[in-house]
Parts: C-alpha cells; sequence; structure tokens
C-alpha cells in the first residue's frame, strides 16, 4: 500500500475571522498537486467542517494548520505549502520531496452531503424510492416501521454532517425499498467501491461453480488445484496437506495469516508487497490445524477467486458476469480480479451500486433465488449462514446487536470505508450502507459511522 504523505486534518482555527472568510482562505491551497510515483492528489476545502483535504484514491484526509501555509499530518509530519513571488501556491514540500501544483482547473470531490441543504438540514423531507425496472419494489417507510422518526432524523444528523463521508443507505424491508438516500454526490448511478465487502460474493461465486460441476465439493483439498501453476510451495507440512477449500471459506486456515495482527506474516499489508499474492498467501506458514478456529485473512477470499478460474477456465469476471450480475439485471459495475501488485491501488475489487448490492443481498435472503430463477443454489445458501455466534461463513460474517435486551441477527459483508451489507433474516430486512471512511480505525481510532447508525437509529426504528 502507497504510503500516505497526506494523512492530516487542516483546520484552520482563527476565531476572530467569519467562518466565510476562513473556507475563503482555504480556497487558495486547492487544486492538482503531484504525488508519489506518476499519481496525483487532490487538495479540497469543505464548507461543511471550514476545513482542507487531501483526496488520495478517493479517500479523504483532513489537514491540521499550524502556522502560514505550514500543516502537519496525523503522523505529526509537516507538510509546507510554497507560494511564487507573486504570494500563488506553487507546490507543496512534504517529507523532504517538493510537488508540484498540476493544475487548478479539476473535478472536485463533492465535500459536503448535500449542497441543497447544506444550510437547511431540518428541511430534508422524506420521499419514497423511485419505481425502477430493475425488480425492486418501493415501499413507504411508515408502512414498515413503527418509529420511522429515527430513521428521518438519522439522514438529517448524516447531512449534518455528525455521520461524515457516508455516500449511501438503503433499507429494504418487507420485499421493499423503503429507504434510498444519497449523499457527497453518489447517486443510483454511481457503482461504489466495495473493498473487503466484495469477499463474501467471491464466495458465492464459487457456489456457482460448484453447482455446475467445475468443483465437487468444497470439502476437496485446496492444494492440488494450484499444482499446476506453483511447482513449488513453501512450507509444506502434514497440516498444510490437510487444507481443504471450506477451510478457506470460513478464515478456519491455521496458517501465520491474520489481518488484524501487524506481527502476522499473512498480514494483508505484507501480502500486498508481494508479486504474487495468491502464491505469497499459500507459502505462509501454518501455526495451527486447519479447521480448528478462524483467523481473517485475505489472501483466503483471493485464493478462492484464483481458485474459481483455475477450475472454470475462465477469468472470474466472466464466469461472474455470465452467472451471477447477468441473471440478475445488473450491468453497471467495474470489477478487474487480478491479485497480485497490479491491483495496488484497486485491490482487485468489485464496484457496485448501492441498488444492485440490495439485488445481490435479496437473492441471499431469499434462497439463492431472484425472479424465481435459482441463481445460487439453497444449500449453498444454508451453508454459508451456518455458522457460529460472530463468527465466519463461506466467507459472510455472523455480525448482531444487543438493544435493550433484545439481539438482532445479521449476515455481514463489510467492506473498509464503511461499507456495509446486512441480510437481517428475523427482520425480513436488507440494510445498505457504503462510505468513505477508509482506515477510519488504523487512523483515527473510530470505527465507521453505520456500526453507531444501525443499533441507533434503524434498530430502534422497529417496534
Amino acid at each position: 500500500m502507497k504510503k500516505l504523505l497526506f494523512l492530516i486534518p487542516l483546520i484552520i482555527g482563527c476565531s476572530s475571522q467569519k467562518e466565510e472568510s476562513q473556507y475563503e482562505k482555504l480556497l487558495d491551497y486547492e487544486g492538482n498537486y503531484q504525488y508519489v510515483g506518476e499519481t496525483t492528489l487532490d487538495i479540497v476545502a469543505s464548507e461543511l467542517d471550514t476545513t482542507l483535504y487531501a483526496v488520495i484514491d478517493k479517500a479523504k484526509y483532513p489537514l491540521k494548520h499550524v502556522a502560514l501555509d505550514s500543516f502537519v499530518n496525523i503522523q505529526n509530519s509537516p507538510v509546507v505549502f510554497q507560494r511564487d513571488k507573486n504570494k500563488k501556491i506553487i507546490s507543496y514540500k512534504a517529507d523532504g520531496q517538493i510537488f508540484e501544483l498540476h493544475k487548478r482547473d479539476f473535478k472536485k470531490m463533492e465535500m459536503v452531503p448535500r449542497k441543497e441543504l447544506l444550510h437547511n438540514p431540518e428541511g430534508y423531507i422524506y420521499k419514497k424510492p423511485e419505481q425502477k425496472h430493475d425488480g425492486l419494489q418501493t415501499g413507504n417507510l411508515e408502512n414498515e416501521f413503527g418509529r420511522p422518526e429515527f430513521i428521518i432524523n438519522m439522514v438529517k444528523e448524516t447531512i449534518k454532517g455528525n455521520f461524515p463521508d457516508v455516500h449511501s443507505i438503503l433499507i429494504y424491508k418487507s420485499n421493499r425499498l423503503v429507504l434510498e438516500e444519497y449523499f457527497y454526490g453518489y447517486d443510483e448511478n454511481t457503482p461504489h467501491q466495495l473493498r473487503s465487502a466484495t469477499k463474501p460474493f467471491i464466495g458465492g461465486i464459487l457456489g456457482i461453480a460448484i453447482d455446475k460441476g467445475f468443483i465437487q465439493s468444497e470439502k476437496e483439498k485446496l492444494l492440488p488445484y494450484f499444482d499446476s501453476s506453483y511447482s513449488e510451495i513453501s512450507n509444506i507440512d502434514d497440516r498444510k496437506k490437510k487444507l481443504t477449500i471450506e477451510n478457506f471459506l470460513t478464515y478456519r486456515h491455521g496458517m501465520d495469516c491474520e489481518n488484524n495482527n501487524l506481527e502476522s506474516k499473512g498480514n494483508e499489508l505484507k501480502m500486498m508487497e508481494s508479486e504474487d499474492w495468491v502464491k505469497y498467501t499459500l507459502d505462509l506458514p501454518m501455526v495451527a490445524e486447519p479447521g480448528t478456529s478462524s483467523s481473517y485473512c485475505t489472501g483466503c477470499a483471493l485464493t478462492v477467486g484464483s481458485l474459481v478460474e483455475k477450475a472454470t477456465g475462465e477469468n472470474i469476471e466472466d464466469f461472474a458476469k455470465a452467472n451471477l450480475f447477468n441473471p440478475l439485471g445488473i450491468s453497471n459495475y467495474q470489477w478487474i480480479f487480478e491479485p497480485n501488485k497490479a491491483s495496488m491501488t484497486n485491490y482487485s475489487q468489485l464496484s457496485l451500486t448501492p441498488r444492485d448490492l440490495v439485488k445481490l443481498a435479496k437473492m441471499y435472503k431469499d434462497g439463492g433465488k431472484w425472479n424465481e430463477q435459482q441463481i445460487l443454489s439453497e444449500s449453498w445458501i444454508n451453508k454459508t449462514f451456518d455458522m457460529e455466534e460472530g463468527d465466519y461463513g463461506y466467507l459472510w460474517e455472523h455480525k448482531y446487536f444487543m438493544i435493550g435486551g433484545q439481539r438482532y441477527n445479521s449476515y455481514l459483508a463489510s467492506g473498509n470505508g464503511g461499507q456495509k451489507i446486512n441480510i437481517w433474516p428475523e427482520l425480513d430486512m436488507i440494510t445498505v450502507f457504503t462510505g468513505g471512511n477508509y482506515n477510519s480505525y488504523a487512523l483515527y481510532g473510530k470505527s465507521t459511522p453505520p456500526n453507531e447508525m444501525i443499533p441507533n437509529y434503524i434498530l430502534k426504528a422497529i417496534e
């Protein structure tokens, strides 16, 4: 992963000035600048919170003002803007390097949730989602929730900026799409990057490959499928020889691979420095018997995707298009599955529209069916959701909330930045969030907004 030179809040706090003049002062720094390698970044001011942000790969990082034209990042490293003899900003200096201003005229990321409601968030009025020809029926929020005002207030708080960088909120309940709201310039036609929320759908694509007979069963041994690609796999022992496809689907691999542990040899950041991410994963040493305990490992999902390609003889993108996306009527998406260094900036991830995420989740909720067509076998769906409390099942996660002594269970596809697709079987409900709070816990020690919005607003709206 690229070193981010701009992981920084730039907040000018001059109490003697009016809010508008502070914002106007920030506009002086806006532009598209050189960045590491051949890349560029944008510097954009936000009127909502009077803050300057560096925008890198669609993620924004605030900058903190310390002196005239000088700022520091969250690592407390200085970032200093430089001017020419006419007092115009021409570059910035960071980490001992100078990065030139590329251009002032650039397409800026939308920095406020709702421009038309920036100064009047209480003016938000709920509207029933628009009925489209995509197979999703729509309905009214008040017909499905006993206390819909909780959800309406959640939207208003998002417009106020109290849940920053939430890009969409969709609620599908009792077979009706009852809430569909977009923010920060996103809309129903914008495919959104999923990050790790891609992984559960890779599990479903593998299930289709098994349903069609390309693989006999997920109980099969894993390593033989890679014999022809990798003449030698490292750290082979009796435990590694036992590895099954199912061990990778449930993250019960027994390898030294744990995303949340920087010391783990299979940590995602270390894997991404290697040339071949699947080979790197298969080479990891074993630390436990496979099948005993789960450990979240990105390499497992990427290996499952590569397995689909080896078993079917097709690129996974083509196989998924023919057997998953086309039957669901999904065409507005992007996906390049290339689990190697070529994917350092796109992470082999899917980008889908939020409405299409609802359709995929509905297919899972309905036992693998869409419009009476069996897309994924019901038996695969049942095995996917047959997981222990708080554990993983075929790349999905069991997630629950406790509210007032009552437990609300869901199956979750989750991705960095606040991508949350929850299926709530007991509530006959699906919730979808997309967002841009990338690396929020690592950078700021905070979880993403949906983890607060779901229990405090959506679940409390259920009478």
